[in-house]
């Protein structure tokens, strides 16, 4: 009884590896969706035999399974950071608004990834393997917008964690003061260079709730 709650215990500590295990697998999905694909204002011609040609549409199919266990594992470093958040303030607002803060934000991130995989390769299922350039620049415009308004459930959930770091005497108010400007960041994910300041802050927390968990796994097994 006493191994199954010890395993138990530890769950949380390896669900927050979750945050880390999002990062890698987020920017290797972007970059195998968006990397050297033609942009909106590129020629028709271009676009159409880009998307026409199959290997690129396994790529990004790809992409789109990358993305979607990306989203897996961030949902797992949502619980953990709920559980967190619970315990340091009980179960209280900030513990909800993070879990609902997380789900928004996976929820949306993911339906733009599938609405940009699914446009772009549309061509498996038109006659002769048709392109419509059009169609895939308006699916780049939708799925940019939806993924960038799931960056409020993103801020929602990075201020609600930030706030109890700030005032718990457990965490280090510094990492609170962080989430701060990545809370900013997430609002402005309309902007490209903006996600790499919330993916940081995801990368440190996730490693800091990792490394406290380990210790105080360690403390329990002294005491």
């Amino acid at each position: 009884m006493a191994a199954v709650d010890t395993r138990a215990s530890r769950l949380p500590q390896w669900a927050s590896l979750g945050g880390v295990a999002f990062v890698v697998l987020f920017v290797i999905g972007t970059l195998l969706m968006f990397s050297n694909t033609p942009m909106g204002d590129d020629p028709p011609a271009k676009v159409m035999a880009y998307f026409g040609n199959s290997g690129h549409r396994h790529r990004i199919e790809l992409a789109w399974i990358v993305a979607g266990f990306a989203f897996l594992v961030f949902l797992f470093f949502v619980a953990a950071l709920r559980q967190t958040v619970a315990r340091l303030e009980g179960d209280s607002l900030l513990a909800t608004l993070t879990a609902i803060g997380g789900t928004v934000y996976a929820t949306l991130a993911l339906a733009a990834f599938s609405l940009e995989t699914g446009v772009r390769t549309m061509s498996d299922d038109t006659f002769q393997h048709r392109v419509y350039p059009e169609v895939i620049h308006a699916a780049d415009d939708a799925s940019w917008n939806i993924h960038a308004a799931g960056g409020a459930g993103l801020a929602v959930m990075i201020i609600a964690v930030s706030m109890a770091f700030i005032r718990s005497a457990e965490m280090p108010s510094w990492l609170g003061w962080i989430g701060v400007v990545g809370a900013l960041a997430a609002l402005a994910s309309i902007v490209f260079f903006p996600i790499f300041i919330w993916l940081l802050w995801v990368l440190i927390v996730s490693v800091m709730l990792f490394v406290r968990g380990a210790g105080a796994a360690q403390e329990r097994a002294v005491t």
